[in-house]
């Protein structure tokens, strides 16, 4: 037995195999149904397998944006969210992604007009995701040293999913 299927394009590549191979006569009609039929069960499989290992992830007893026990739609939800390119989270790993110097919240609300009470928040959900860290320097502004956040290899391909570039 193989192995199931872990990206939908390996699924549809399998079964479109057990179709041509039943269309060749190389296999029956109706052991390409189950041959299909067992390949989408264990990719099925393999998804809950691994949203669970993902509900576990964010259910964990840390500090977070979600209660200790949440419901499951509750653990899903804060597990998807993911930034989104023209939401505010979005835009600043964007730009600190596209801008490879890095930026202080100072320079994240004037280049991108968001309100500092914003950034803040926003660039902090960032840096709890994974998506920024802290460069270890700073920039001063207004007679304050500001740190420069940068964004991490989770980051950069957040950018080259959603955004189609390279970081």
């Amino acid at each position: 037995m193989t192995e199931p299927a872990t990206h939908p394009n390996e699924l549809v590549n399998r079964t479109v195999h057990f179709a041509q191979a039943a269309r060749d006569g190389r296999l029956a009609a109706l052991d390409a149904i189950a041959a299909v039929e067992a390949e989408v069960l264990g990719y099925v499989r393999h998804l809950g397998a691994m949203a669970a290992l993902r509900d576990a992830q964010v259910t964990a007893n840390a500090e977070g944006k979600v209660q200790a026990d949440p419901a499951v739609t509750s653990a899903r939800a804060a597990r998807n969210v993911e930034p989104r390119t023209g939401n505010q989270r979005g835009r600043i790993l964007a730009f600190l992604v596209e801008h490879g110097d890095g930026g202080t919240d100072f320079e994240l609300g004037v280049v991108l007009g968001i309100l500092p009470n914003s950034v803040r928040p926003r660039r902090g959900e960032l840096v709890d995701a994974g998506y920024l860290v802290d460069s270890g320097t700073t920039r001063r502004h207004r007679g304050s040293d500001w740190t420069v956040w940068v964004p991490t290899d989770e980051g950069r391909a957040w950018h080259a999913r959603t955004r189609g570039g390279a970081a």
